[in-house]
Formats: C-alpha cells, sequence, structure tokens
C-alpha cells in the first residue's frame, strides 16, 4: 500500500572528491634565548608588546608616545654601536 521505507535514489548524483592532506611545511621555531619580544594586534583592535613575561597593549596614541619616547632615548646614547 504505502512505501513508508522508501530510499532515495541518488545514483545521478556526483560524490565529492576525497580531500588531499596537504603536509603543513615544518617551521623552526625559536627557543625562549633567542625571543627577546613579540609584537601584534589584539583581537581588542590594540597593539600588544611582549617582552619576558610582561605584556604592554595600547592604543594608537599609545603606540605614537612610545615610538617618540624611543627616539629621544636613542639619540641619547652616547656609544656608537655596530649592527649585530
Amino acid at each position: 500500500m504505502f512505501d513508508w521505507f522508501k530510499k532515495p535514489e541518488y545514483s545521478n548524483v556526483v560524490k565529492f572528491p576525497e580531500q588531499i592532506k596537504v603536509p603543513t611545511p615544518y617551521v623552526e621555531q625559536p627557543t625562549p634565548e633567542e625571543i627577546h619580544y613579540t609584537i601584534g594586534i589584539t583581537s581588542e583592535d590594540r597593539i600588544a608588546l611582549k617582552i619576558g613575561y610582561s605584556t604592554l597593549t595600547m592604543n594608537k596614541a599609545g603606540c605614537q608616545n612610545l615610538m617618540e619616547q624611543l627616539e629621544v632615548f636613542v639619540k641619547q646614547l652616547t656609544q656608537k654601536e655596530t649592527d649585530a
């Protein structure tokens, strides 16, 4: 009478190809002794400067102020250093 358990026919449907796994390239991570600082942008649209265990989070004005202060102190250095 009724075919309640009728299964749909999918013979005319093309199957998706199997996903190919692309190997991730090996990137050698720096050791903690080599990392001096990291800089990035947070999800709150701020600039984060991480030095050691401390993190400084700034907005654009704070970042500009920090750069100006660093320029002043760099000009006060008396010792000439070579690029290392």
